[in-house]
């Protein structure tokens, strides 16, 4: 078989019984092979997996940037969130408390004020502004799409994972990550609607697919760009993330 396309590395695993396909950002692809194992057989694993390869190196180099030296903190000048429409314009006021508010001034106007040198609370007091937002106007469109699918969800959270959009739980609970407010209005429903169809399926088997298929004909579409959608989140909203271990969706019940 030709080499595969791929860059990749391999480590052999002393106590290893299986090969492992492992996507870091630092080191892309490795192949893990247990102590004794045909390496010859290597590129035709590769040649199979490519699919999930390539998502998954896709994924790293949207969390690459993490790596990058970060320019001198400073607060926003203004922030958009497509899910709402809107941009907020940021007005930054230092002042001698220890702590950091934002307040909401109207007419798409924030003010943030404290100790705006401390770049953690600026972070922390934004991304409660966040979820306050997330609150606002995404629980009630869940509620919206809920009602509409005839799917009934028991509670919702709003969070900030630093892998998943949405999940739902068995005990039909489901959490939103205020990051969705980043994301265009058609993929925040497909989200939604995802996580609702949850509710019925909790895998991602056919008979799953059909449903979200039901209420989202474009989910394949609206799938394959959410995974790129990581790339549009300023990274004072995001956290650092070093190794790609789920798909943006696929592993999102638990």
């Amino acid at each position: 078989m030709h080499k595969p396309s791929i860059n990749y590395s391999v480590r052999v695993s002393p106590r290893g019984r299986n090969v492992r396909l492992r996507v870091t950002v630092r080191h892309g692809l490795e192949v893990v092979i247990p102590q004794g194992y045909d390496r010859d057989k290597v590129p035709s694993i590769i040649e199979h997996k490519k699919h999930w390869i390539q998502s998954a190196l896709e994924r790293a180099d949207a969390h690459r940037k993490f790596f990058v030296p970060e320019p001198k903190w400073d607060v926003p000048h203004q922030i958009k969130l497509p899910a709402l429409g809107k941009t907020w314009y940021v007005v930054a006021r230092k002042t001698a408390s220890k702590s950091v508010t934002v307040r909401d001034l109207g007419e798409g106007k924030i003010v943030v004020f404290g100790n705006l040198d401390h770049e953690g609370r600026c972070r922390d007091a934004l991304t409660r502004w966040l979820m306050r937002l997330t609150r606002e106007h995404l629980v009630p469109r869940l509620h919206q799409l809920s009602l509409k699918m005839g799917l009934q969800f028991r509670r919702t959270f709003v969070k900030r994972p630093k892998t998943r959009w949405a999940s739902c739980s068995r005990r039909r609970s489901i959490s939103l990550n205020a990051k969705l407010l980043f994301l265009p209005p058609e993929l925040v429903d497909y989200v939604l609607i995802h996580e609702l169809c949850h509710l019925i399926e909790m895998n991602h088997s056919d008979r799953f697919w059909t449903l979200v298929m039901r209420y989202s004909p474009e989910f394949r579409r609206l799938d394959g760009r959410l995974r790129e959608m990581w790339k549009t989140v300023p990274r004072w909203a995001l956290e650092g993330v070093t190794e790609v271990r789920s798909r943006p969706l696929q592993d999102d019940c638990s």
